[in-house]
This record gives structure tokens, sequence and C-alpha cells, in this order.
């Protein structure tokens, strides 16, 4: 998944209903970073909801994996030589698609390792990011937060999702994307 969805279930404190499937759940090191890192000053200060998903991925670290990605590695050496630097806001390391290029190179590995009647289940809101894995030739199942919501309501029952999406709306101020229209969107290797 993308930093989206898990800030977006972390708004909400639901991040427990990636577990409903009953599958692995990968997250990669780039999108951990993400959601967990200090945004600096005049950024979004959601430090709540970055409290709770950092609580629950320490809570949660047998249940997890989290791939490390040259994404991850690259993003954490540019980090220890700007701080080594004194941290000059000019040559601060950027964030832009890291967390998104970590989840393509995790797809790419991790269709390597199916078995025979596998498929991967990705959580993406990013648009980029939905196209690339698109083009991934791999047996998979690509949705966004609000499809996953619906998904846990319908075929999982679990308890609050039928007003979550409603809930992450209030909680962040109307502005979450309510998604694509093509959702869930099925990727398959082919005959």
């Amino acid at each position: 998944m993308d930093n989206t969805p898990l800030s977006l279930l972390g708004c909400i404190e639901a991040l427990d209903w990636l577990f409903e499937p009953g599958c692995a759940v990968t997250i990669t090191d780039m999108v951990v970073a993400e959601a967990t890192r200090d945004p600096g000053e005049g950024k979004d200060q959601r430090r709540v909801t970055r409290t709770y998903v950092g609580a629950w991925l320490t809570k949660n670290r047998a249940r997890l994996t989290i791939l490390a990605t040259a994404e991850g590695a690259r993003y954490d050496r540019e980090m220890r030589i700007w701080e080594r630097a004194g941290k000059p806001d000019d040559l601060r390391p950027s964030w832009n698609d890291r967390g998104e290029r970590s989840l393509l190179a995790a797809v790419q590995v991790l269709k390597q390792a199916l078995l025979l009647g596998e498929e991967i289940i990705v959580i993406v809101d990013d648009r980029d990011a939905r196209d690339a894995v698109r083009a991934v030739r791999a047996d998979l199942t690509m949705m966004g937060t609000r499809t996953f919501i619906r998904w846990m309501d319908e075929d999982f029952g679990v308890r609050g999702a039928d007003t979550a999406w409603q809930a992450i709306r209030l909680a962040t101020d109307e502005t979450a994307d309510e998604g694509e229209e093509e959702d869930p969107v099925f990727v398959r290797m082919g005959p």
C-alpha cells in the first residue's frame, strides 16, 4: 500500500482491518517512513494519526513484513548525510513519489514469490502509482481506501466499516480522495 491508505485508516484507528482478509500484510520501508515522519514546520501536523500509526506498527511488528527497498535505503542515506550537514533547508531530501516508487518495486518483487492461485492485493490511492501498478504483469487486485473499506463492510462484516468513509471524510476536513470510478482493478498475467 502507499502512504495514503495507511494514514486514512490510521486517522480512524482502523489499521487492524488490514488483517481481516487473512493474508500477509507487507508495507515498504519508505511508506512506513512517510507515515511516521515529522513533516516539518508549516506542513500537515496530524501528529495523533502519526503516533497511532507508529504504535500500531510497533505492536504488530511480528504480524507485518516491512519490505526493505532500494528507495528506502537511498532515502535513509540522504537523510543521514543531510543531518550530518546540519539540516540545511535547501539540501533537505525530497519526499516526492518515494513511497510510490517503493510500492512499485515491492509489487515487482512480490510477484516473483506468488504461488499458483495466489494474488497480490494492493491498496493504493495515488493515481500515478495506480497507473504504474496497472502496468505490472502479475496476478493482482488493486483498490483504493474507499473500496477497501467497502470490502471490509460487505465481505467481512467489520463493525464500523459501514460508516468509516464518512468518518475519514470528517477527520480529513473532507479532503480524502473519493477514489477512481474503476475500482477495484484486476490485473492478471494472462493465459
